[in-house]
């Protein structure tokens, strides 16, 4: 894609981003297996995941948490050689704890992506999370 997206393109990409929150928020792994591409890689800043089997894994991790929350802010899309290259914003809420000893560990996070049209629509093919800062409060 080296012509700018279309506005159908950025609609479809937005929708793609807001669906990996929500599948990651409600651990709906078999959706987020929709959001990727089979072969791609989610770089956490600890490590590579590549494949769609070892970035599910990863995910499975959050189930640490008692809730996350994912609420996604700006995005920004340019195109690529290959799609669309992508700049998400997002603060990520992580409960944790029980009764009057629950945090809230906050991650104000950019997500650097690379997005590709596939067979079933666009797909991330790449996710590099840069974490910004994070904060962590008590809750409850």
């Amino acid at each position: 894609m080296s012509r700018p997206p279309s506005v159908a393109d950025r609609i479809a990409l937005t929708d793609l981003v807001a669906r990996y929150a929500v599948a990651v928020d409600t651990r709906d792994f078999a959706a987020l297996r929709e959001v990727f591409t089979t072969d791609a890689t989610l770089d956490t800043g600890r490590a590579v995941r590549a494949g769609i089997d070892a970035i599910v894994e990863a995910m499975r991790g959050l189930l640490r948490y008692e809730a996350t929350s994912h609420v996604v802010g700006q995005h920004l899309v340019d195109p690529s050689d290959r799609g669309a290259d992508g700049l998400v914003y997002c603060t990520a809420h992580h409960l944790r704890g029980h009764g009057d000893h629950r945090t809230d560990k906050v991650m104000h996070i950019r997500y650097h992506d690379r997005y590709v049209m596939t067979d079933h629509g666009w797909r991330i093919e790449a996710r590099r999370l840069e974490v910004a800062w994070t904060d962590e409060t008590r809750v409850g």
